[in-house]
């Protein structure tokens, strides 16, 4: 059996060229062609303005990404800590299990905090966690996933940027020769409504 899709999708395409007034017709009047030549200058604006904004932001971004990986990366550390106590709580609808974990900092120094934990959460277990410099719990420091994901976001705002311009001009000329056609219309209508003696 054929599918179907790569109709529908021609078919959808169609639809958005004729929409967008890009379909060339002999029957389109001024007012249309003065619109597909506003809107094949915009999409032209577009696509010289959209990469070298979008190269330009990824760039600063993935820059900007790496610089901070290496200064977490410097500060934050990878250690082993072991749940030392298990705390449950019962507030008469919930039930809320804590574990209290323990390691060994750096410096050499014993540190321990208080997370949210699972209630399969075991006495003795070990728990990989990040550290800072000076030993306190903290979050993952940023890495390669994180500086690409940021930099992909920011070209992806730095396009819808450049097309903010040239879709809001198309949108405004759109809009005046709606008013156009719209009068035509009126005008045609009108002398279809007059009599006709002889």
């Amino acid at each position: 059996m054929i599918s179907l899709r790569p109709r529908r999708a021609r078919a959808a395409l169609l639809r958005v060229r004729r929409r967008l007034g890009f379909e060339p017709n002999a029957l389109r009047r001024e007012v249309d062609r003065r619109q597909r030549a506003v809107g094949v200058g915009a999409a032209a604006v577009f696509a010289v303005l959209a990469p070298p904004a979008c190269a330009g932001v990824v760039c600063a971004a993935y820059a900007a990404g790496v610089r901070a990986e290496h200064a977490e990366s410097a500060g934050h550390h990878r250690l082993t800590a072991h749940v030392s106590g298990i705390e449950k709580q019962d507030d008469g609808e919930q039930r809320y299990t804590y574990a209290r974990l323990s390691w060994t900092a750096p410096d050499g120094a014993t540190r321990s905090a208080v997370i949210a934990a699972g209630r399969t959460t075991r006495l003795g277990a070990t728990v990989p966690i990040w550290v800072d410099e000076r030993g306190a719990m903290s979050r993952r420091p940023q890495g390669r996933t994180d500086t690409v994901a940021g930099a992909v976001f920011a070209g992806a705002g730095a396009a819808g940027a450049a097309a903010l311009p040239p879709l809001a001009v198309y949108l405004l000329v759109r809009r005046r020769c709606d008013r156009d056609r719209a009068a035509l219309w009126d005008a045609a209508w009108a002398r279809l409504d007059r009599p006709h003696i002889g």
